[in-house]
């Protein structure tokens, strides 16, 4: 399973503002559904990944005996292909949040009638 986001910051052992204990970048990130992550950032991507990129992040599992997610940033979606990517999933939230906000309302309403 993968997640796509937005990068908002990136952490790099290079940034000269950043003491670092080893030679990884990680990527703070918006998920599609407004969380916000700290994700390792893959090595062969830590040279190229940028502000503002829309990635994907792995969530499958490390491995069948440990079944936690692995919270990687994989692929680096850009231009157009990215930006649509981003849209829709951001369209589908927002589509999500009116249907909840909507469900609440009513479920108010009907309690204050009794």
């Amino acid at each position: 399973m993968y997640h796509p986001g937005k990068v908002l910051e990136i952490l790099s052992s290079n940034d000269k503002d950043i003491k670092s204990s080893d030679e990884t970048t990680q990527a703070i990130v918006e998920m599609w559904d407004e969380n916000q992550f700290t994700f390792l950032v893959d090595s062969k991507l830590s040279k190229k990944i940028k502000k503002n990129n829309i990635v994907l992040v792995d969530y499958s599992p490390i491995s069948e005996k440990l079944p936690l997610p692995k919270h990687l940033v994989v692929k680096i979606l850009n231009g157009k292909l990215g930006q649509e990517i981003w849209n829709n999933y951001k369209k589908y939230n927002e589509k999500n949040k009116r249907a909840l906000a909507k469900s609440m309302q009513s479920n108010i309403a009907q309690q204050y009638m009794g």
